[in-house]
Formats: structure tokens, C-alpha cells, sequence
């Protein structure tokens, strides 16, 4: 690995510190940048090294235990959209917890276990407003009124990622998920296909999936660019 090579990662690394960030806005700041970074660095990387180029290796991350099935649905939406692909892993003996596993190469990897990290963060402060409102208003806020909002934060958090990748052609082929990472995942013993979750829809339902698709579709959108710009 060369110079600018370990230049480039430790700018990467440096961003992924700062997505873990208390502060809102600089963590929605720091992965923009770090996903506009590791989609420059795809492109350089194919265009120094070409054909040439060593395989790397598929690796994964895990993040949890967790016991809401919501968790899954946002983390697969992330890996889709950042080089990666997402397995639960269900633990024996723990009333259904799970783990959830991304897997791609190490710097893709890391990228999207931080988004994934600071959107449940981001979900689960947002399910406590909502869990308020609807006590005034003498409902319970339970795992159907949280599918709803999820079902629309999904679909708006996938057309925001979309959106970015229309803005460039050559920032939408290097988010690419790589053929090696699929072809491990394919690979690995006793892979079921992902569960299909079940909820009420309805007009009250409605609201929430729409409070969600438009949080959904701001999300990691805010922040000031320039001010880690020089990072």
C-alpha cells in the first residue's frame, strides 16, 4: 500500500470517528464525506492498479444483539447501498436475539456498521418523540405503529442514497457492491433467505410511514461539508 494509499484510509477512519459523534449534524457531516471519499478512492484504486490489482479480502462486522426485527430492515438498505451485504444471525438460547452482520471488504465494512450505528441512534430518538405523542393522545406506540415508520424510513433512506448516486455516474459505479462480496455471502452454509415482516397498514399508519420516508430521505444530508473539507 502506498503513501496515498494510507493518506486516503486514514482520512477515512478519521470520518468514521467523527459518524459516531453526539453532535447531529457533524455526524451526518462525516459520513457524507466519507462516502463521497470511498467512492474517489474506488475510482482511483481501479484506475492506478487496473487488472493488476490484488484480491482483498471479504470480511464482516458485527453490530448488536438486538430483538427488533425494524434493525434488520434498516441495515439492509445501508449494505445495498454501500458495497456490502447484510446476514442476521439469530443467537441460540436468547429468546430470539440476533446480530447482524455486514459483510465487505474491511474499509466498506467499517463504513457501513458506523452509518448503521448512528441511524438506529437516530431511530430510536425519533421513536421516543413518537412514543410521547401518542401518550397524549391516550395510544401506545407498539412494534406495528415502529414497521410502519420503518417501512417509510427505508423506502426514503434508499431514494436518498439514490438520489446522491444520480449526481454522479462515476460515484454510483464505484458504490457498486463488488462480485467477490456477493459470491462469499452465496457461499457461506445454511444462508436462508431474508424474512418477509408483517404489519397493519391504515390510515392513521399512513402518517407514520410518511414521517418516515421524509426522515428517511434527510438523513446524513445536513451538516457542514466544509468544515471537514481539510480533515
Amino acid at each position: 500500500m502506498n503513501e496515498q494509499e494510507n493518506k486516503v484510509i486514514d482520512k477515512i477512519e478519521k470520518l468514521l470517528a467523527l459518524a459516531g459523534s453526539d453532535n447531529e449534524n457533524e455526524a451526518k457531516a462525516a459520513m457524507v464525506k466519507a462516502q463521497e471519499l470511498m467512492a474517489r478512492y474506488e475510482i482511483d484504486r481501479e484506475r492506478i492498479k487496473g487488472k493488476e490489482q490484488k484480491e482483498r479480502p471479504v470480511i464482516y462486522l458485527s453490530g448488536g444483539p438486538f430483538r427488533d426485527a425494524w434493525t434488520s430492515m434498516v441495515a439492509a438498505v445501508i449494505a445495498e447501498n454501500f458495497r456490502c451485504r447484510c446476514i442476521t444471525a439469530f443467537m441460540r438460547g436468547t429468546g430470539g436475539s440476533f446480530r447482524l452482520r455486514f459483510y465487505g471488504y474491511e474499509e466498506d465494512a467499517k463504513i457501513c456498521i458506523n452509518i448503521f450505528n448512528y441511524a438506529v441512534k437516530v431511530v430510536r430518538k425519533r421513536f421516543a418523540t413518537l412514543r410521547a405523542i401518542y401518550a397524549e393522545a391516550g395510544k401506545d406506540f407498539r412494534k406495528n405503529e415502529k414497521m410502519n415508520y420503518i417501512a417509510g424510513f427505508c423506502q426514503g433512506l434508499d431514494r436518498n442514497f439514490e438520489e446522491q448516486k444520480k449526481q454522479s455516474r462515476s460515484f454510483a459505479l464505484a458504490l457498486v457492491r463488488p462480485e467477490a462480496v456477493d459470491k462469499y455471502v452465496n457461499e457461506l452454509p445454511g444462508l436462508m433467505r431474508d424474512e418477509t415482516f408483517k404489519y397493519e397498514w391504515n390510515r392513521e399508519n399512513a402518517l407514520l410511514r410518511r414521517t418516515g420516508y421524509v426522515d428517511g430521505k434527510a438523513f446524513q444530508n445536513a451538516g457542514d461539508k466544509e468544515k471537514l473539507a481539510g480533515i
